[in-house]
């Protein structure tokens, strides 16, 4: 159970809602979106550690504070699965927070399908309002997702992978902001795999 003991507070912002949170919409809608029935393609890679690719350090110098540990979760295995790492950490202007869903697409027509996929997934559950809004120059396609809440997620498509992010807003940087420099960094740790 989530204790949110600024829930009172009206001054409290309400975008510092904990990354758990977060993770968890992120986990149902990338399970959810790809529910359809899964073949693996040619390309169907080995299980990744999302926590070797979201690090501390990297996660620590975006937000501007020590987040601590992750906590780092792995679903299946073989062909498919699912690996997610989550950090949060209780400042005292709230809580802060990212976190990093990984799991192979297994389109065989590649990412940008993959995307396509995903995103008529998210709009087939969700209605017109959850189409992606399109960021440039990350992985092979990525896309934005405002849920109209003070939660948003990164979907990023890159090669075999399928990587949602999420970050906390920050008093430099929004949630969008954040997440892309994460991504950013996810994905040059991804090609040192």
């Amino acid at each position: 159970m989530i204790v949110n003991r600024h829930r009172n507070n009206p001054d409290f912002p309400v975008w510092r809602i904990p990354s758990s949170v977060w993770l968890l919409v992120a986990c149902l809608l990338g399970i959810g979106a790809g529910c359809r029935e899964q073949v693996a393609g040619p390309e169907a890679p080995g299980l990744l550690d999302a926590c070797a690719l979201l690090k501390n350090t990297d996660v620590d110098a975006v937000l501007g504070t020590a987040m601590g540990d992750p906590q780092a979760r792995q679903h299946g295995n073989g062909e498919f699965w699912l690996s997610t790492c989550n950090y949060d950490v209780d400042t005292a202007d709230g809580i802060l927070g990212a976190s990093l869903l990984l799991r192979p697409h297994h389109v065989v027509d590649g990412p940008v399908k993959a995307y396509a996929d995903y995103e008529t997934g998210l709009m087939a559950e969700l209605g017109t309002g959850a189409a992606l809004m399109p960021v440039d120059d990350i992985g092979d396609r990525a896309g934005w997702q405002d849920f109209g809440t003070s939660v948003g997620q990164l979907a990023v498509f890159d090669g075999p992978y399928q990587l949602i992010l999420t970050a906390s807003a920050t008093a430099n940087s929004d949630q969008l902001t954040n997440a892309r420099q994460l991504a950013e960094r996810v994905l040059q740790h991804l090609q040192e795999q």
